[in-house]
């Protein structure tokens, strides 16, 4: 992830660097030259990493699987959103702060000669500072939003479908003020090229067409509620389904009832001639609670994908392998089990951690039959009797090449990781994992 945000900076810095910053440093008199020459540098990168974020969001299939898998993208797509704030934030300031420091008397301002009389085009001029002015408002907005996780989900819902409005006046503003001298050199070519880029997804976001191609309706066949709050729904797609890779996700729309599409990993393999798949979903938050209550067989949905690279490396064929998951972070695995034991086994050793909260089996009840019939050694910890599982049991079972597969909290994974790559036991491109957090 570091590489891409780095390239996103590096580019339009280096081209400045080498094509504007010569002429700065030769005209530049004091610190008001410099911020006159920063405020459009900052405008430029801004608009890239605005651009970049909404090609992002388009969840292109060829962009998907460059990156990893969705939950990749999304990764990066928060990270890139949370930049260009930053980077907002910084161009406003450039601006705002010390014209507003000269006013208050704290700072002395070098004496402007008279301004030329207006101009047709400076009508528009006006337009795209007072547009991008709002735009920026609400591009910080979203990036607070999107941090406080305290604010329920279905508010950042709302204000993030604002964000190709936000493009789109950002985009006006930043090409509309960029210097006449930038439309001469790579840097002004690059920046348009960059913001035409933005600018389709962000009609196809407007229009309602991203992802439009990979969705099917699907019908709910049954729904089960699990003791220890995992709803299972088994549903069966139109025909239109390609099938999925087990370890996928697919993005489900619950219709009136939900907030949106929600990514989810299905649960089960996929066998053509059954024509199912099973979402296995945990109350976790105000939307997955309510659910239970407002699904029910025969309902209508909508599935688009399938997504995601977390797939075992099964185009690879068969290799040893280390599992480890954390609640509902059994899911890809159900679905990795269902195949293996569908062809009669593993043809190569697998090992099996699944650790839970409670003391009970919980779901799914019928885990130690599945992986019998999958050949998978089987690891079961009940944290609340036996505590963590400790890091040095799933060092045990590393030998050369075998990767490690991950699916559970966030920060267990980090831990985990860590331990095995520090020691020496693993490489770090060895340890797969989902990333999937929506906000």
């Amino acid at each position: 992830m570091k590489r891409p945000l780095a390239l996103l900076a590096a580019i339009p810095l280096l081209l400045w660097g080498i094509f504007v910053m010569p002429e700065v440093i030769a005209s530049a008199k004091g610190p008001w030259d410099w911020r006159h020459a920063l405020i459009p540098a900052s405008g430029v990168l801004a608009l890239w990493w605005m651009s970049a974020g909404m090609v992002l969001a388009a969840r292109l299939p060829r962009v998907e699987q460059f990156f990893g898998g969705l939950d990749r993208l999304y990764r990066l797509h928060k990270h890139v959103g949370i930049g260009a704030g930053v980077i907002v934030f910084t161009h406003w300031m450039l601006e705002w702060l010390p014209k507003n420091l000269a006013k208050a008397g704290w700072i002395a301002r070098p004496a402007r000669g008279p301004r030329p009389p207006k101009g047709p085009e400076d009508f528009w001029i006006d337009i795209a500072k007072d547009v991008g002015e709002w735009a920026g408002y609400i591009l910080l907005a979203m990036v607070v939003i999107a941090l406080v996780r305290r604010i329920p989900y279905r508010y950042f819902r709302w204000v993030h479908r604002l964000l190709p409005l936000v493009f789109l006046a950002g985009a006006f503003h930043g090409l509309m003020l960029m210097p006449a001298a930038f439309w001469l050199q790579p840097l002004g070519w690059l920046t348009a090229f960059m913001a035409t880029l933005g600018v389709v997804p962000a009609v196809m976001a407007l229009t309602g067409r991203i992802g439009a191609r990979r969705r099917v309706e699907a019908t709910i066949e049954a729904v089960t509620r699990h003791p220890d709050g995992v709803l299972e729904i088994a549903c069966r797609p139109a025909a239109a389904w390609p099938g999925h890779q087990s370890g996928q996700c697919v993005l489900a729309d619950f219709g009136p009832v939900g907030e949106g599409a929600h990514p989810f990993t299905i649960a089960s393999a996929w066998n053509p001639a059954d024509g199912r798949l099973t979402l296995a979903i945990k109350a976790l938050g105000d939307y997955t609670r309510r659910l239970p209550e407002r699904v029910a067989a025969g309902q209508t949905i909508r599935l688009e994908g399938p997504y995601g690279g977390f797939t075992f490396d099964a185009a690879r064929g068969e290799a040893s392998q280390v599992w480890v998951a954390g609640g509902i972070g059994v899911t890809p695995f159900l679905a990795r089990l269902r195949e293996l034991a569908a062809r009669g086994g593993t043809r190569a050793p697998v090992d099996f951690f699944y650790s839970t909260a409670g003391a009970r089996p919980g779901f799914p009840p019928d885990l130690p039959a599945l992986c019998a019939a999958a050949g998978v050694r089987l690891h079961r910890r009940h944290t609340q009797l036996h505590g963590p599982l400790p890091a040095d049991e799933v060092a045990a079972c590393l030998k050369p090449s075998r990767t490690v597969w991950f699916c559970g909290p966030a920060a267990w994974g980090e831990s985990l990781a860590e331990h095995l790559t520090t020691a020496g036991l693993l490489k770090p491109a060895g340890f797969r994992r989902e990333l999937f957090e929506f906000r």
